[in-house]
């Protein structure tokens, strides 16, 4: 009888184990069950939009809160669906982008200068090799063709303009300044000077320096640290306001 009991008891395990194996099947059952409904939602959305573009009708939409506008503007032209975050179409600093540097280029003038696009809008930056002698922010002959051929393109437009100076990490040769962010702030203003002489509406101008504390390489070089001494132009272009955030509702205008 002792012999019997104990190995009944050698056997419980089983029992425990059957109801974990049982309780683990349930939860890949629920997790299943939660990515099929996703899955068919997104299948759900995939057609009603391959639909809608292929002009079979209105659009259905998975939830009661999305919007359900038509697919053209009031005069019939097509309108693209707005998807959070992006644009209805390419920034129009893209292509100022694409000309500015097609026209400094055209002219010889792209070795020393940088242009690409920015959160903020075009950012042109232009070495200190160009601009300024080492550790001075006197501006120097080769500064002005280049300055000439920005601030012609800049009167065509009202957009406002960012002057940020920058320096490596060395501290200034010159004891004129005391620190590099005096080096760099006396450079964006001697940039925002001349462009007010040449026509440039000084409300527009908004001047900055950052000193040594934003570098594009670690002042580890000569090379580097040169690369780092610039000065920067911007060019603001406000994101374009036809665009909704992630808590914002699909809209199709």
């Amino acid at each position: 009888m002792s012999h019997g009991g104990g190995e009944g008891g050698g056997d419980r395990w089983l029992v425990s184990y059957a109801d974990f194996i049982t309780l683990l099947m349930v939860l890949f059952v629920v997790l299943y069950s939660m990515g099929q409904v996703d899955v068919e939602k997104y299948k759900m959305l995939a057609e009603n939009l391959r639909s809608a573009f292929a002009g079979g009708g209105p659009v259905k939409v998975v939830s009661s809160n999305i919007s359900t506008g038509g697919g053209t503007s009031k005069d019939g032209a097509p309108n693209p669906i707005v998807v959070p975050g992006i644009p209805q179409k390419p920034p129009i600093s893209e292509e100022v982008a694409g000309d500015l540097a097609a026209m400094l280029a055209a002219s010889n003038l792209g070795s020393e200068v940088s242009v690409q696009t920015s959160i903020d809008g075009v950012l042109i930056s232009l070495s200190e090799k160009l601009l300024f002698p080492a550790g001075s922010s006197v501006l120097q002959d080769s500064a002005y063709p280049v300055l000439d051929t920005i601030i012609g393109m800049l009167k065509t437009t009202e957009n406002q303009i960012k002057i940020v100076g920058h320096t490596d990490d060395l501290q200034p040769s010159n004891s004129d300044y005391s620190n590099n962010w005096d080096l760099s702030l006396g450079r964006a203003m001697m940039i925002g000077d001349y462009m007010i002489d040449s026509g440039i509406s000084p409300n527009r101008l908004i001047i900055t320096g950052r000193g040594e504390f934003d570098p594009i390489f670690p002042n580890d070089s000569p090379e580097h640290r040169a690369l780092n001494s610039r000065a920067d132009i911007v060019v603001v272009y406000q994101v374009d306001s036809n665009v909704i955030t992630s808590g914002s509702k699909l809209n199709i205008p």
